[in-house]
C-alpha cells in the first residue's frame, strides 16, 4: 500500500463520519414517520427531496474515491473546505424529512415550510461543488475535448441553476420538474463511477 492511499485513508475518517451521518439522518427521519403512531400526510415531492439528499450524500462517498490519488485533498485548509461542504450536505440531509415528535407528520406541509432553506443548503453545496471541481480539473478546462469540458458544464453548473430555480421558485410542478431534473442529471453524471 502506498504512502498516498494510507493518508488517503486516514483522511477518509472524518469525511466518513459525515457522510453517515446523512444518510443515516434520512433513513432515521423515514424509519420514524413509516412507523410512527401517529397518521403520516405521505407527499411524493418530500420523498423526492430526502432521495436527492440521500443520493447526494452517496455520490460524495464516489467522488472521494475518485480524489484519492490528489494530494491537495490532504491540506488542512482544503481537507477543512471539504469537512464545510460535507457539513452542509448533512444539513440539507437532515432538513428533507421531519425527524422530531414535535415536527408535523404532514410531508406536504414540512416541505412548503422548509422548501427556502433546504434548496439554500442545496445551492450552496451545488456551488461549492463546482468550485472544487474547479479546484481539480480548471487548468486542465482548455485542452478537454468539448465533449469532457460541456459535460462538466452539465455536471456542475446545471444543477447550481435548477437549485436557484427551485429556491426562487413556489410552484409544485417547477419542483416536480426540477427535482426529476437534478437526480437525472446525478444519474448521468455517476452512471460511469466505480469503486475498484
Amino acid at each position: 500500500m502506498t504512502p498516498e492511499i494510507r493518508a488517503f485513508e486516514y483522511a477518509l475518517g472524518l469525511f466518513a463520519v459525515l457522510i453517515g451521518l446523512a444518510v443515516a439522518d434520512v433513513a432515521n427521519s423515514f424509519h420514524r414517520l413509516a412507523r410512527g403512531t401517529l397518521a403520516v400526510v405521505w407527499d411524493p415531492l418530500a420523498l423526492l427531496a430526502a432521495f436527492y439528499a440521500l443520493c447526494l450524500a452517496v455520490g460524495m462517498w464516489f467522488d472521494l474515491w475518485g480524489v484519492r490519488h490528489f494530494s491537495e485533498t490532504r491540506h488542512f485548509f482544503f481537507y477543512l473546505w471539504m469537512l464545510a461542504d460535507l457539513f452542509v450536505l448533512f444539513l440539507l440531509a437532515a432538513a428533507s424529512l421531519p425527524d422530531g415528535s414535535g415536527e408535523t407528520r404532514d410531508l406536504r406541509e414540512h416541505y412548503a415550510r422548509g422548501r427556502r432553506y433546504f434548496w439554500t443548503l442545496v445551492l450552496i453545496f451545488q456551488v461549492s461543488y463546482l468550485l472544487n471541481g474547479l479546484y481539480f480539473v480548471g487548468p486542465a478546462l482548455w485542452h478537454f475535448s468539448y465533449r469532457a469540458t460541456s459535460m462538466l458544464w452539465v455536471n456542475m453548473v446545471l444543477p447550481c441553476l435548477v437549485a436557484l430555480a427551485l429556491l426562487l421558485g413556489r410552484s409544485r410542478l417547477l419542483h416536480y420538474c426540477g427535482l426529476a431534473a437534478l437526480l437525472l442529471l446525478l444519474a448521468i453524471h455517476y452512471a460511469p463511477y466505480e469503486i475498484n
